[in-house]
């Protein structure tokens, strides 16, 4: 059990009471509002046991601690009397900054606020795939094809694919602030069987017998539906200004769905299909003639792209892609291979350490990164306090992505979030082949990453 961070000692070291406007927290990390800077002694606060280091971003502190932050917070506005706040469920460390760039962190962290709560049903969607492939035909032919059981299994992950639109619907609506019940309504529009059916049949449609809808199939998609939903959130707001209060609860929902039906049918819904289409393309094009390239280097760059929130618009492109072809080359294998690294270097870090501090915060990095898969603890625990640590990591990972963009090996199922073996499995599902060389390659992040640490690190933070 790693020692309790002293929160009395955070509040004196960040300039007291008096210079705290707010806290808050996320999953790893004690968010405080600051009102003056200079007043902070972050190498003091750094220095604390149980801190893994701090961050600064736009008037707020980072303190990180791990998975213990909530005791810590706790502790915090305890002493300080301060208001307990909700927790910060989505990332929310991009650049808040005015201007395009801080445009297109917004776009890419709302883009992928409305996604991440989906990657659950796509780790269900990953699990069954699995059993499908090893027990099916493709691996240990132990369930025929014809089976009940293989249909049944088959059938439950391709049901979340082919029904994604609704789960995107009920996520976009919680984090763009739209009518959940609306937004569901705007899904099931898109998927209802008299549009699919016009689809299917690939006759002239047009939207209340004035607007030419574009026949698209909007199973399996994921851009038109967060676009429409974004777009709903607006048309509501105008709605519930303009409306009487008395007509609000038939007219406001009666009226989204009028406008958003014509809008979704005949301008969003393209707009996404096309725009999905477009980064599928691009990145398959990417994959299929540089995949050792972008193999070593995304892998050996994972790190610093989680450390310093970029992964987003690779991420989106990762998701059109899964989305179109149920496997990905590009993004998802690396995020495999750099989790069972870090798992790797937090055990041989454990092992080598000489303090007790030390090994106590790795034990809590491994424990982050196998329970939960946050890797967080690791990156500011122990790789940024340690070069030699950071270096071993970005080798291991580099090495072990060539090897995967080599052999083409693809990520059919989202199991990351399954301590071990979720890593290797999430290669099940294509070819013998594809999993052995997958495994491979998370076998040898895993690997290199354990002895060279074990070998190099002097057991003493840097």
């Amino acid at each position: 059990m790693a020692n309790k961070v002293d929160a009395g000692k955070i509040l004196e070291l960040v300039g007291g009471k008096d210079n705290v406007s707010s806290v808050t927290h996320c999953a790893t990390r004690l968010r405080i509002r600051i009102k003056d800077e200079n007043k902070i002694d972050a190498d003091a606060i750094k220095a604390l046991s149980g801190v893994m280091g701090t961050q600064k971003n736009v008037g707020e502190l980072q303190v990180i601690i791990g998975p213990a932050v909530d005791d810590v917070y706790q502790d915090f506005i305890k002493i300080g009397s301060f208001k307990e706040e909700k927790a910060i469920d989505e990332n929310l460390d991009a650049d808040t900054k005015k201007g395009f760039k801080g445009i297109v962190n917004t776009f890419f962290e709302a883009m992928t606020g409305c996604i991440s709560p989906v990657v659950y049903a796509f780790v269900v969607l990953g699990m069954f795939k699995s059993f499908t492939a090893i027990l099916g035909p493709s691996l240990l032919n132990w369930v025929p094809a014809e089976s009940d059981l293989y249909i049944l299994l088959d059938g439950i992950g391709n049901a979340i694919t082919y029904f994604l639109p609704f789960l995107l619907a009920y996520s976009s609506s919680q984090k763009l602030g739209a009518n959940t019940t609306v937004s569901i309504v705007l899904a099931a529009i898109l998927m209802s069987p008299a549009i699919t059916g016009v689809v299917a049949a690939g006759n002239p449609f047009k939207v209340f017998g004035i607007f030419p809808m574009t026949l698209i199939d909007y199973s399996s998609s994921f851009l038109p539906i967060i676009l429409i939903v974004a777009v709903q959130a607006y048309v509501e707001k105008f709605l519930n200004k303009v409306i009487p209060n008395v007509l609000k609860t038939v007219l406001v929902p009666t009226l989204t769905v009028l406008v958003m039906t014509v809008l979704g049918l005949c301008v969003l819904g393209p707009i996404g299909q096309w725009l999905g289409n477009g980064l599928a393309t691009l990145v398959m094009a990417l994959s299929e003639h540089a995949g050792w390239l972008e193999g070593a280097l995304v892998c050996a760059l994972y790190v610093f792209m989680v450390a310093f929130g970029l992964g987003g618009p690779v991420f989106l492109a990762t998701f059109a892609v899964y989305m179109q072809t149920g496997v990905d080359y590009l993004y998802f294998p690396y995020m495999a291979i750099y989790g069972m690294a870090l798992v790797g270097i937090d055990l041989a870090y454990i092992i080598k350490s000489k303090k007790t501090e030390e090994k106590e915060t790795g034990m809590v990095a491994l424990t982050s990164q196998l329970l939960g898969s946050v890797s967080e603890p690791t990156i500011y625990g122990v790789l940024f306090r340690n070069k030699t640590c950071l270096i071993i990591e970005v080798i291991a990972c580099a090495i072990a992505g060539f090897y995967c963009g080599l052999t083409h090996a693809g990520v059919v199922g989202l199991t990351f979030g399954l301590p071990v073996v979720g890593s290797f499995i999430c290669f099940s599902g294509l070819t013998t082949a594809n999993m052995v060389n997958g495994c491979i390659s998370v076998a040898l992040g895993f690997i290199l990453a354990a002895v060279g640490t074990f070998i190099f690190y002097k057991g003493e933070t840097e």
